[in-house]
């Protein structure tokens, strides 16, 4: 298996990566990027922190106080 597959279940996601295509390291990025990614969606649930990848975010407060200049 030279490419990486994804196989789904009703429950559940199984990435799977060749030993020899890649390292360790990789994967781990993947990992912790996944993670990361989570933690800010569950902070932004409960409302503590701004999803900057919502199309608002820049506009809200970083142009207001350039216009009052």
């Amino acid at each position: 298996m030279t490419n990486p597959s994804l196989e789904t279940t009703k429950t559940e996601y199984m990435i799977k990566f060749s030993v020899n295509q890649f390292d360790m390291d990789f994967v781990k990025s993947i990992f912790s990027f996944i993670n990361n990614k989570i933690a800010v969606k569950e902070a932004s649930l409960a409302g503590n922190v701004k999803d900057a990848e919502n199309q608002d975010f820049w506009k809200e407060d970083y142009f207001s106080h350039l216009d009052e200049k």
